[in-house]
């Protein structure tokens, strides 16, 4: 019952390179462990707890792009309508 995982399976369970899982290492939100002073591997709780943040964020930063797009479109159709409206006028009255 091996609980440690290897820098290459941490890095493939967390869909990370290893810049990014540099990153965490150096923000201590994932916690590196030598065993036998030179293999470096990591508990299989903590990339579990790093995993459900992750995916927590990119699941919140997806919506919240929807939400920006959204709260755009809605405070401004006024004046992107606009614009299209003197831009095809414009066109045709100077297409000759």
């Amino acid at each position: 019952m091996n609980n440690m995982l290897t820098v290459d399976e941490v890095k493939r369970f967390l869909e990370i390179d290893q810049e990014q899982l540099e990153h965490y290492l150096k923000q201590r939100r994932l916690r590196a462990y030598k065993i036998g002073g030179t293999y470096i591997r990591f508990r299989k709780e903590d990339a579990l707890n790093l995993r459900s943040d992750i995916l927590s964020y990119r699941k919140k930063s997806s919506i919240n792009l929807l939400a920006k797009v959204s709260d755009f479109w809605r405070f401004n159709n006024f004046y992107i309508i606009s614009i299209l409206i003197v831009i095809a006028i414009a066109y045709f009255m100077f297409r000759t």
